[in-house]
């Protein structure tokens, strides 16, 4: 099972937004993932365990040397939201070497 990061500064209502439209998504596209939310400050780039990060926050560039980050804030202002569903779609879809 995908694992996916929903990060927000605060880790309450624009992570809570997020999480339920990629949970969403995921189901209408057969993509079984475990879902959860965060705020950014809980997390530590050495110890990320997902597949993706999806974030609403400026996270620190290291996190991108770890994981694929996405912007998610066309999630919630819905402009340039299909774009943003698709990579996450492309993301969690493609080989990786922890499938292996």
């Amino acid at each position: 099972m995908k694992k996916v990061y929903v990060v927000c500064a605060t880790g309450v209502a624009t992570s809570t937004m997020v999480r339920m439209r990629v949970e969403e998504y995921l189901g209408a596209n057969g993509i079984p993932a475990l879902v959860t939310q965060y705020r950014v400050s809980e997390l530590s780039a050495d110890r990320v365990d997902a597949d993706v990060i999806v974030t609403t926050t400026g996270m620190p560039p290291e996190y991108a040397e770890v994981v694929p980050v996405i912007n998610a804030v066309p999630l919630l202002t819905g402009i340039g939201e299909e774009a943003v569903l698709e990579k996450l779609k492309t993301v969690l879809t493609a080989p990786s070497q922890k499938d292996e």
